[in-house]
């Protein structure tokens, strides 16, 4: 399966691997790998898509980083160190320099930040592929049953599509 989604463009594979899209899959598996993939070929639209600590992680130390902090800590406060290393071996999660300044930054009087939980983090980009889905013309049935959503659901998420892009026109 890995051999194919390299082989068709992202919005295919998104289909073509959408069990990834039944939930956020394991750490060290076929399908975490894809959707690490899939988050990298999408990088923009998934990182706007994201909570400000999962977008922060995943914007300066990688997808992979972010999923396996959401699956072990999401829906949590936790209190950050402010040793980087320390910090890192709390959030089981290695944290670069940059990444463990900005989120110290961002952090609350106390110390702490809130870890969004891995359904948010699973619906934002399950939003993202579905997008990508109909942006690349796949028929609405395919794309209603690869994701498990109602055709109606996608004539909205197309109509929400088309709206954005008539402001992105109108502003140029």
């Amino acid at each position: 399966m890995t051999s194919e989604l390299r082989l068709q463009p992202p919005a295919a594979a998104a289909i073509a691997a959408h069990p990834c899209f039944t939930g956020l899959p394991p750490p060290d598996t076929d399908d975490f790998d894809s959707l690490c993939r899939f988050c990298e070929d999408h990088r923009v639209a998934v990182l706007a898509s994201l909570p400000w600590v999962a977008a922060e992680v995943a914007g300066l130390s990688g997808f992979d980083a972010m999923l396996r902090l959401v699956l072990r800590h999401g829906g949590r406060r936790l209190y950050l160190p402010r040793d980087r290393l320390a910090c890192s071996d709390r959030l089981e999660v290695p944290l670069d320099p940059a990444t463990h300044r900005r989120l110290l930054d961002r952090a609350s009087a106390a110390g702490t930040i809130e870890i969004p939980s891995a359904w948010g983090v699973f619906v934002g980009l399950r939003r993202v592929a579905i997008r990508a889905a109909v942006r690349a013309g796949r028929s609405q049935r395919e794309v209603a049953q690869a994701f498990g959503v109602t055709e109606r659901h996608l004539r909205r998420e197309a109509d929400s599509i088309h709206l954005s892009e008539r402001a992105r026109a109108a502003e140029n």
